[in-house]
């Protein structure tokens, strides 16, 4: 992956080269970008690199044998500070201290076969291809017959070829959330019910490769306080799944869960502002990237018993329109 030259060369080696030796530093002498010049000319910027380094090395020895989503978290930070003009030099630091602190509150990560101090909750009917083992670092409530209950915190999955023993793969998850329906003896799983409960994995083949993928819920960060995923696809050429970020960001801006229409190949999201406007977005997948291909947009924000509907379609690269109104629905 090729980052912006914006980005401090130093600060890209420790994100693809964890186990380096040096601390943060690069050859001022030789500075081209705004943002290496901003380092260069700031004590306490430079400082703030040197320790960002340290902290990131710390971490990724906390999470033992599973640095894939941690690498891919700083990568996605670096890209992020990549100037689009001036730099704000006081922005930038106070950037800096926030990830440094999001880096040091990493949890520590035991090995698989260690004990955990929350449940273990072994999924062998969720998927076709694999079986998973959720173990939740700490202690959770106790489920109930009379009320849904939920569990927050790390965790570590395990993921096994189906019917298998030995770990394909470990992930480990700084925060899971984690539903535990009344009456039921595990958790929610495969289930993205529009303003409910959704489940803390959910399986499908969000690509349309073949292969199984899925999204785990790290808590409820998304629009109008819905959950938020990780999504990873499997890898064919790497056999093991990969975090991806587009998908992932997908969720976040929208409303729950996307839908999988499996046959078309297509993806789903559903938003909105308040009561009266919501969009309903298909994306076709180019490259494991979502794109958009189809929209509808209904508004019900203007006077009157009518709603304004606006369906936007892609057709060769470029975006077409009609518009009706519609009764609007009781």
């Amino acid at each position: 992956m090729t980052l912006p030259r914006g980005i401090s060369a130093i600060a890209f080696a420790i994100a693809v080269l964890p186990a380096a030796a040096h601390a943060a530093s690069f050859d001022c002498a030789a500075a081209r970008s705004s943002i290496e010049h901003a380092i260069c000319n700031d004590a306490q910027l430079s400082a703030l690199d040197t320790q960002l380094a340290d902290t990131y090395r710390a971490a990724l020895k906390q999470h033992g044998a599973d640095t894939d989503a941690l690498k891919a978290e700083q990568r996605d930070w670096l890209k992020q500070r990549a100037p689009s003009g001036q730099i704000d030099v006081a922005a930038l630091k106070e950037a800096y201290r926030t990830r440094i602190d999001e880096l040091k509150s990493q949890p520590a990560f035991p090995e698989p076969g260690e004990a955990v101090d929350g449940p273990i909750f072994r999924l062998n009917a969720i998927a076709k291809q694999h079986d998973f083992v959720l173990r939740m670092l700490e202690a959770c409530p106790a489920q109930s017959d009379k009320e849904d209950t939920t569990c927050e915190g790390p965790a570590q999955l395990l993921i096994h070829d189906k019917g298998q023993r030995a770990v394909r793969q470990v992930i480990n998850l700084p925060k899971v959330f984690v539903t535990l329906p009344k009456g039921s003896k595990g958790p929610l799983v495969n289930s993205s019910r529009l303003y409910d409960y959704q489940g803390v994995i959910n399986v499908g083949d969000f690509n349309f490769d073949g292969q199984e993928d899925f999204g785990i819920q790290t808590g409820n960060e998304g629009s109008y306080g819905g959950p938020s995923y990780d999504i990873y696809l499997f890898n064919a050429q790497a056999q093991r799944f990969v975090p991806n970020s587009e998908m992932t960001g997908l969720i976040q801006e929208t409303l729950g869960f996307f839908e999988v229409d499996a046959k078309n190949k297509r993806l789903r999201t559903w938003a909105k502002s308040g009561c009266c406007y919501h969009e309903r977005t298909v994306y076709a997948v180019e490259h494991d990237v979502p794109v958009a291909v189809e929209r509808r947009i209904d508004d019900a924000q203007g006077p009157g018993d009518k709603m304004k509907v606006t369906v936007e379609t892609l057709v060769n690269g470029k975006w077409r329109s009609k518009v009706h109104y519609e009764p609007i629905p009781k």
